[in-house]
């Protein structure tokens, strides 16, 4: 194969879509940095809205009313969200570890933990991405599995399957 063609030149349009958007966040992102053309294929609004739907399910009227107005490209608001639902983790994590500092924790602020991922739209993904982390205090992964099984409704294997700690 001539190394001279571009990715462009030498995978159709509809197959780099394909691949870009089977990606996780992390890896489009790297991609995108890869050349001209998978920086601007990894941008499109088409796989930054499909990432923002399939991460915020239960945000879908905020969604729809956001898609029926003009707006910020979807990687904008991807990444807004993003950071204020990290936001609201640190919240809550800092809420946990406040309370264990005395060395443990009252049952009525370990369920107020996991009715604020709830009040606050959590989906696994954010509940992935800032909660069941091994850096983390186990406190903090079990309130995040909490949630995932009983408000998200979640198998349980399905989501230690997902987990793995390092």
């Amino acid at each position: 194969m001539d190394s001279s063609l571009s990715s462009q030149e030498s995978i159709p349009d509809d197959i780099a879509l394909k691949i870009a958007s089977s990606l996780q966040v992390g890896d489009l992102c790297s991609l995108g940095s890869c050349s001209r053309f998978w920086w601007e294929l990894c941008g499109s609004d088409y796989i930054w809205e499909s990432l923002c739907k399939k991460r915020w399910p239960v945000l879908a009227l905020e969604i729809e009313s956001y898609n029926n107005q003009p707006h910020e490209e979807w990687r904008v608001f991807y990444i807004r969200k993003h950071n204020e639902m990290a936001g609201k983790a640190k919240g809550i994590i800092d809420f946990v570890n406040h309370c264990l500092a005395f060395e443990s924790i009252e049952v009525g602020n370990y369920l107020k933990a996991v009715r604020d991922l709830d009040s606050i739209l959590f989906g696994f993904e954010d509940v992935y991405t800032f909660f069941l982390k091994s850096k983390h205090n186990v406190l903090l992964n079990l309130i995040g599995l909490h949630y995932c099984l009983i408000w998200l409704g979640l198998p349980g294997g399905g989501i230690l399957l997902t987990v793995h700690w390092k």
